[in-house]
């Protein structure tokens, strides 16, 4: 049985999201694949990302390694490292930088 990987899909503004607009730097992404009671993530969920705010311990970050298939979330840590979550990878300890694109600032689930 082959284990689903989490993945973020890139998708365009529309009324549904109008509300959580921030200015240019705002983008959206919805979720496949993941699931998550604790951090309330459910599949079809669409996260409006700011890349215009400063990322602080606790917040839920987009973080990728450059390419749009890299994206995943993670949640920022009192030290300020990146941890998992959902099923999503970690950025690897060595041989790599990851860069946080932005903070989840809001969320929209489809009923």
């Amino acid at each position: 049985m082959a284990i689903a990987i989490p993945w973020l899909e890139e998708v365009v503004a529309d009324g549904a999201t109008a509300g959580f607009e921030r200015g240019e730097g705002t983008f959206f992404l919805e979720v496949h694949d993941a699931s998550d009671a604790e951090e309330g993530l459910h599949e079809g969920d669409r996260l409006a990302v700011s890349a215009d705010t400063d990322a602080e311990p606790g917040d839920l970050v987009v973080w990728w390694m450059g390419k749009a298939r890299t994206q995943a979330l993670a949640r920022v840590g009192d030290d300020f490292a990146l941890r998992a979550v959902a099923g999503f990878p970690g950025p690897p300890e060595e041989g790599g930088n990851p860069l946080v694109r932005g903070v989840v600032v809001g969320r929209l689930r489809r009923l």
